[in-house]
């Protein structure tokens, strides 16, 4: 059944207003997606260098993967904080606002400063090209990060690994969370080359960390030997065991590369949370061996669109979730089932352009009660029309409606749980009807 109905609303983010006349400046290929890649280290490397900059802080660890990276990075920054530390975590996509991508302490960065390491950025001479959005913001947490003198910088991959603007700054430990098909045109179609991309997180000489298996696995592992670093597998030389559920969340025990087996609780816990919290504690006592680790309990990350679960005022449930690959979003049906036994789910979803949609969708089936179907405003977005054509050959229950808050609306008239995927973007609009930054 086909109903459009509305019209699109947008957003406008204060702090990317203010910031508008150094951000128009600024290629944002999150943006305008191109189906190659079209950057490298040279400029990021460059500007590194640049008289005047800061060295970027160490210690310092890189979180690649396609699934997990956000949340491994939050434990991560977590941890620091639990000890009476500071964190300073570098991540996208944000949300609401582009201070979310650079946070020290738990807090997102000052806009005045965020201006001020954009504007130095913008004004170093010497580079062949201007930097990409993506390049400045990585640079400029570069510089907050060492002014701040953080404990511990966390750098979130933007994309694959290799090229990555990450990957020029200095880290101490890389971890590779999980590797699934995404991003083809710019990774490669097949998982041994997308795990080619991302496995150069794990540095020369350096140390590894990694939750892959199989076929990505074994790159990864060829990787960090030709490279000569160290690499430990979860569930090889580091994970999680002997866990009990309630409703309270997670108990069970973590045990280490250095042998150590410690308890851990982590309230309110998704299944897959676990795997990053063990990513996370390797790491940490691997760079940061004279500090406590804090497990019992765990601090539990807060990430926007992360398995987010909202209370809605007639009582259901509404799940914000950026979940857009097969996988990933088989562990979102996963954490339905576990959470809400019997039910199933109406689902809200979009696609930005290039995504695996029909794959991704394939997930979702089993647990879903019917879908609501619409564009994304902000990026290129795949047909609606095509989504709904597709989910009605599967036999599925579908609406198609013309915007988000079309579509929020319709999830809203039937019972849940109600599940929001398929894009962060989509997330997020959502998430600020929710919280009444724009009125649905």
């Amino acid at each position: 059944m086909v109903r459009p109905e509305g019209g699109q609303k947008s957003y406008v983010d204060p702090a990317a207003e203010r910031l508008a006349p150094l951000l128009s400046q600024l290629v944002n290929y999150e943006r305008t997606r191109p189906d190659r890649r079209l950057w490298d280290l040279a400029t990021m490397r460059a500007l590194l260098a640049r008289p005047g900059a800061p060295p970027p802080p160490r210690p310092a660890v890189q979180v690649g993967g396609s699934k997990g990276k956000g949340t491994t990075c939050a434990f991560l920054a977590g941890l620091v904080h639990a000890t009476g530390g500071r964190a300073g975590f570098y991540s996208s996509p944000h949300v609401t606002t582009v201070l979310e991508r650079i946070r020290i302490a738990g807090r997102d960065l000052a806009v005045d400063e965020l201006q001020r390491h954009l504007r130095a950025i913008l004004q170093a001479p010497g580079t062949e090209r201007a930097p990409t959005f993506f390049e400045a913001m990585t640079l400029a947490a570069a510089a907050a990060f060492a002014e701040h003198r953080v404990d511990l910088a966390v750098w979130e991959v933007g994309l694959g690994g290799r090229h990555d603007a990450t990957t020029a700054l200095p880290v101490d430990a890389g971890i590779v969370t999980t590797i699934e098909l995404e991003h083809t045109d710019v990774l490669g179609d097949t998982i041994a080359q997308s795990a080619a991309e991302k496995a150069p997180v794990v540095r020369a000489g350096g140390v590894g960390f990694t939750g892959t298996h199989g076929e990505a696995l074994a790159v990864v592992r060829a990787h960090a030997a030709a490279v000569g670093a160290r690499l430990f597998v979860l569930g090889e030389h580091f994970g999680v065991r002997a866990v009990q559920w309630s409703e309270a969340g997670a108990r069970g025990e973590l045990w280490l590369p250095d042998g150590r087996v410690l308890p851990f609780s982590l309230p309110d816990a998704a299944a897959y949370e676990l795997p990053a919290l063990a990513l996370a504690a390797a790491a940490f006592v691997q760079v940061l061996p004279g500090r406590k680790l804090v497990l019992d309990p765990a601090p539990r990350p807060t990430l926007p669109c992360r398995f987010e679960v909202r209370q809605e005022p007639d009582g259901e449930v509404l799940v914000l979730d950026g979940a857009h690959t097969e996988d990933s979003l088989a562990m979102v049906a996963g954490e339905l089932r576990r959470r809400w036994p019997g039910r199933r789910a109406v689902v809200l979803f979009a696609s930005a352009t290039g995504k695996r949609w029909r794959q991704a969708l394939s997930a979702l089936l089993p647990v879903a009660d019917g879908f609501v179907v619409t564009e994304l405003s902000g990026t290129a977005s795949e047909d609606p029309a095509a989504i709904a054509a597709h989910l009605a050959s599967c036999g599925a229950v579908c609406e198609r409606v013309a915007d988000v808050e079309s579509g929020l609306r319709a999830v809203r008239r039937r019972p849940g749980p109600r599940l929001v995927v398929g894009s962060f973007y989509l997330a997020g609009q959502v998430r600020r009807l929710v919280d009444g930054s724009a009125t649905p």
